[in-house]
């Protein structure tokens, strides 16, 4: 079982996650109206973050069905498979219903990534009114436990997707390999460090709004 945080972990578990969220996004927001499979995908996949246990059987063609070779297995990095598990269920939910994709594309990614600090700043962009984006923000922070990190950004996941007529954007490859690091006690302030940053040097978040 892996004690330390792995970088090289870390970046090979962000691409594939984000091919999977490509592949079912892709199917989902075809323009004739999405196939059953990526609507059933995202169904078991928001079913599975509301649970306590993890459904396995359920959503392990959706999580498991060509796990790279060079990713660590559960037993030898468990944080890497709830990493993975939490990042697509949070995408399931921010998809939800949503005819336009929400997880950032190559194009836009090329631009700015939407990380989730900015994504949270678009959620308000006036600092002074976004109280509530705030507190939730400190209260992940202070989790005292990786599930009670993904019950808060939840939340803010639920706020982006009724923040105005837009729709904010995911960079979820950013946003898996910020689960797994956040798992490790000697690289999690970095996640929060980043957070705080690209929260709050974001003066032009409106125009970063889709």
């Amino acid at each position: 079982m892996r004690r330390f945080y792995s970088r090289d972990v870390s970046k090979e578990l962000g691409y594939f996650v984000n091919g999977r969220i490509f592949r079912i996004q892709n199917e989902y927001t075809r323009r004739d109206g999405g196939t059953h499979e990526s609507r059933a995908a995202l169904a078991r996949l928001r079913r599975d973050l509301d649970g306590g246990a993890p459904a396995w059987m359920m959503i392990g063609s959706d999580l498991f069905e060509d796990w790279s070779q060079t990713l660590p297995s559960g037993e030898e990095d468990p944080a890497a498979l709830r990493a993975a598990r939490a990042s697509l269920a949070l995408y399931a939910i921010h998809q939800q219903s949503r005819r336009n994709g929400v997880a950032q594309d190559a194009q836009s990614a090329g631009k700015r990534r939407m990380t989730f600090g900015r994504a949270c700043r678009l959620i308000e962009p006036d600092t002074d009114h976004a109280n509530g984006v705030k507190r939730r923000l400190a209260a992940a922070e202070a989790a005292p436990d990786f599930d009670g990190v993904v019950r808060i950004m939840r939340a803010l996941i639920m706020l982006m997707r009724s923040a105005g007529d837009g729709v904010i954007t995911l960079d979820y490859r950013s946003l898996t390999q910020d689960l797994y690091q956040i798992q490790f006690p000697e690289s999690r302030h970095e996640v929060f460090q980043r957070w705080s940053m690209d929260y709050y040097s974001n003066p032009n978040a409106k125009s970063q709004n889709n």
